[in-house]
């Protein structure tokens, strides 16, 4: 089963961070995926910051599993967003469709941001301690 990862890790990870690596290594056998709305982030700075082109931005990353924002999980991004907003614990709107993608394919959310814990039904795993 995949698990998908946020901006954070992914950057953490590049970065050399201890946590992330070795999160990584402890799930060797699973495949890691993110949000195509991650990659869309990560890319859009590697291009800024380190003037990468495209082509270079996408093959940083190759090893990660695009997992696409589809109409299903822009419906369940959509519910999140209803549920934070009545509960009054809104986020970010990239943070409510990353959430979105994967509560709808129930699948687990790397993370190292404990705001995702207040949305109901999604498994949220902290890379960092």
């Amino acid at each position: 089963m995949v698990k998908l990862v946020d901006a954070s890790f992914l950057i953490d990870y590049a970065r050399g961070d201890d946590a992330a690596i070795a999160y990584l290594a402890a799930h060797d056998e699973e495949e890691i995926g993110a949000s195509t709305v991650v990659l869309s982030e990560l890319y859009r700075g590697l291009m800024i910051t380190q003037d990468m082109t495209q082509e270079e931005a996408m093959s940083k990353y190759e090893w990660v599993e695009p997992v696409p924002f589809t109409n299903e999980t822009a419906a369940e991004a959509a519910e999140i967003y209803v549920e934070l907003r009545a509960d009054g614990e809104m986020i970010n709107r990239s943070d409510i469709y990353i959430a979105g993608t994967a509560r709808s394919l129930g699948v687990s959310l790397v993370v190292n941001d404990d705001h995702f814990t207040a949305i109901e039904d999604l498994e949220v795993e902290m890379y960092r301690e």
